[in-house]
């Protein structure tokens, strides 16, 4: 490197810095949270100004803030306090006691702060925009029914130093083997045990409609994975006995273009096909089901865990795979590498390397699902559905914002010959889509990924009051 080229960089970095290692929330009254009722959790201002654990500015959706620090544990236990006892507020509203919490761990380059009102938004006002389509929808969906109030929605921002660098994106991106290593940090213990603590307070007994969803985005996607594996139980192995179902604790847990290799996800569908389970409708039996129906919602299978990288994910295709190979965190703490059974499949088996530097919605032999275009039909806005003669068909649905496109989602079915079969059958559902629904690496949260989200929620009764959640047994 050059005597001006080497200044040049070391000015950059002089001039980037560090982003506070300090919390951006911080717990502190407010009444307007849990009206009528006292805050639970009071405290005092400690900065101005003050970016408060709870958003509660709207009554269809409130958000609540939890915040890790590098080495996994809570920054302030009371921030993990204030939202289960928001939660618990929620549940009031209505007399069932149903509410929606979306857990949310960002990814890479974002933190828990607001940007300036002249700034453009980030993750943390994209995610409000999120939150509030998602109360919207309950709205909408009461109104339809004639109920009297809606489901009550909960957001949780899971919140850990992912922007560590400040300066120009070009630079920025050496951050990438410091984040990742944290976030391996962050998936521990502390942030398994607070998912599993949203879980209780969320549902209450098997009785309880209430749901729950995880979302990770990015190194998000790779905090979450580590705590889900760690042990979040998503659904009570032990008192599942074949032919009688049991309700899964959580109802969805989805990777959004992952920054984590394959390991975790390839032994979670080893593991699921040892143990094979079904993810069935409330309503289903089995002799209404004789054959697949696109149409019949009662009928279908449906996934616990659902990982979709875009396309245009270059990030995770081409970078991760690169600096996974220099390996600058010495596969410390990192899980020993699955192997694939024996068999013929219809995608080629990767390589025990392979599984340790790619993601697996870059592996096509990791895929359950194809998503391809179909013509859309009707008037843009319209809702879209699988055609009556394409019993592959899991869901369609259609793009919103700048494009009108309209696309399917078919389970895999291999090859003609029976003799190759698809690897993943299972209800891990993996991936890609197009940049018309999840741009790059960086999106998340627009309005056609919601509305893909929308579908996939739909069956399971997401928004309605009275609404049964799905039901999981063995195979």
């Amino acid at each position: 490197m050059s005597r001006s080229c080497a200044m040049l960089l070391l000015a950059a970095l002089v001039a980037s810095g560090c982003v506070t290692r300090a919390p951006y929330r911080y717990v502190t009254t407010q009444k307007q949270c849990f009206e009528p009722r006292p805050d639970p959790e009071p405290g005092t201002l400690r900065r101005s100004p003050p970016f408060p654990s709870l958003e509660c500015q709207s009554s269809l959706y409130k958000t609540a803030f939890i915040e890790f620090q590098e080495d996994g544990n809570l920054f302030d236990p009371a921030q993990r306090r204030k939202a289960l006892a928001l939660i618990a507020n929620e549940k009031r509203r209505l007399s069932n006691g149903k509410v929606i919490t979306l857990v949310y761990v960002h990814g890479w380059k974002n933190n828990a702060n607001q940007v300036h009102v002249t700034e453009k938004a980030k993750d943390v006002e994209r995610f409000r925009l999120a939150i509030s389509e998602l109360g919207n929808r309950a709205r909408d969906t009461a109104q339809k029914l004639g109920a009297p109030s809606p489901v009550p929605v909960v957001g949780i921002y899971i919140a850990w130093r992912g922007k560590s660098m400040k300066g120009p994106g070009w630079l920025t991106w050496l951050s990438y083997w410091g984040r990742r290593n944290v976030g391996n940090a962050v998936g521990g213990e502390e942030l398994m045990s607070a998912l599993n603590a949203v879980i209780e307070e969320t549902v209450t007994s098997d009785a309880d409609p209430s749901r729950v969803m995880f979302v990770g985005h990015s190194f998000g996607a790779r905090v979450l994975e580590n705590a889900v594996e760690k042990g979040v139980t998503l659904y009570d192995p032990e008192r599942m006995v074949r032919a009688i179902p049991v309700r899964p604790r959580v109802d969805l847990v989805l990777y959004v273009n992952a920054a984590n290799d394959a390991r975790l996800s390839l032994q979670r569908v080893l593991n699921l096909q040892k143990d094979p389970i079904v993810v069935r409708h409330p309503d289903y039996k089995a002799e209404k089901c004789p054959a697949p129906d696109p149409h019949e919602p009662t009928c279908k299978e449906y996934p616990l865990i659902v990982a979709m990288t875009s396309r245009g994910d270059l990030a995770t295709k081409y970078l991760q795979p690169i600096a996974n190979t220099l390996n600058m965190d010495n596969g410390k703490g990192r899980p020993a590498t699955p192997v694939p059974p024996p068999g013929s499949y219809v995608d080629s088996p990767p390589s025990g390397g392979r599984v340790r530097r790619t993601a697996p919605a870059h592996m096509r032999f990791m895929h359950s699902h194809d998503v391809e275009e179909i013509v859309c039909t009707g008037r843009p806005g319209e809702r879209v559905a699988c055609a009556a003669s394409d019993p592959a068909c899991a869901f369609a649905f259609r793009t919103r914002g700048d494009s009108d496109a309209c696309f399917k989602v078919d389970r895999r079915t291999g090859s003609t010959s029976p003799a190759l079969q698809v690897f993943n059958q299972t209800p891990f559902w993996i991936m890609n889509v197009d940049k018309r629904v999840i741009e790059d690496h960086g999106d998340i949260w627009n309005l056609s990924f919601l509305s893909m989200l929308g579908e996939l929620m739909a069956p399971r009764g997401f928004f309605d009051p009275t609404a049964a959640p799905m039901r999981i047994q063995l195979r």
